[in-house]
């Protein structure tokens, strides 16, 4: 079921409303990598997009004015920021480097090859360009040092993927 109501995710998203679960925002980002791994519907909630997701029984669909209106609060942005952060920890790149965190995900048909497209699309959609870039840059730069051909465990597919979500218009499917 999809939510478009743009109090429920502006409020979730500001940390002072919960999910379809009674989840905050907080929450999610209070968890340990095991239950990051093992839950798969929270990211739509942490990482909203535009369009439908098939991950999820429950999962938020921003609306134009619902990003407009969320942009005006600085603690959805931090937020945002934050959450990025704690999935930089999790996927264990960046300043968190961990080479047995990305053992687990950095292989074709992981879940969280999904994840980091959703990722990367939701920074863009609130016009956190300089943090998608460099999230993107990090899973990237993982997804290459697995062979010193230049050939990536990751398949070109999802590389695709990622390169779309980094480089489209990311309102193109509403209009």
């Amino acid at each position: 079921m999809r939510i478009t109501d743009k109090e429920v995710i502006v409020d979730f998203l500001k940390g002072v409303g919960p999910d379809h679960r009674g989840r905050l925002f907080s929450d999610t980002l209070a968890w340990t990598d095991f239950e990051l791994e093992d839950c798969h519907d929270q990211v739509q909630w942490i990482f909203p997009l535009h369009e439908d997701s098939n991950m999820a029984k429950v999962w938020p669909v921003l609306l134009p004015e619902t990003v407009e209106e969320a942009k005006k609060h600085p603690e959805v942005l931090a937020n945002l920021r934050e959450a990025k952060d704690r999935f930089e920890i999790f996927l264990g790149i960046g300043e968190h480097e961990d080479r047995m965190k990305q053992d687990r995900w950095c292989r074709d048909k992981n879940h969280n090859l999904l994840r980091i497209t959703r990722i990367i699309r939701s920074l863009r959609l609130f016009g956190l360009e300089a943090e998608a870039t460099k999230f993107y840059g990090e899973v990237v730069k993982v997804a290459y040092s697995y062979d010193t051909s230049g050939k990536s465990e990751v398949s070109d597919l999802t590389l695709k993927y990622w390169h779309k979500s980094y480089n489209d218009d990311i309102w193109e499917s509403l209009r």
